[in-house]
């Protein structure tokens, strides 16, 4: 189980299990925090999904 926290309205919620297009259930905003549980998988917010080519 999982809680998570709406950073919009403030609302706290817990999820089973997680899909993707998580939303709030109050305001229905996609922006949510982690406040308890195992986090998710996958690739960090800052990381780039592209590689660039280094000019010479």
């Amino acid at each position: 189980m999982k809680k998570f926290r709406c950073l919009h309205c403030g609302h706290e919620f817990e999820v089973e299990s997680v899909s993707t297009g998580l939303k709030c259930p109050k305001c229905l905003n996609r922006f949510v925090e982690l406040v308890e549980g195992e986090p998710l998988k996958g690739k960090p917010w800052g990381s780039k999904s592209f590689s660039v080519p280094k000019i010479k």
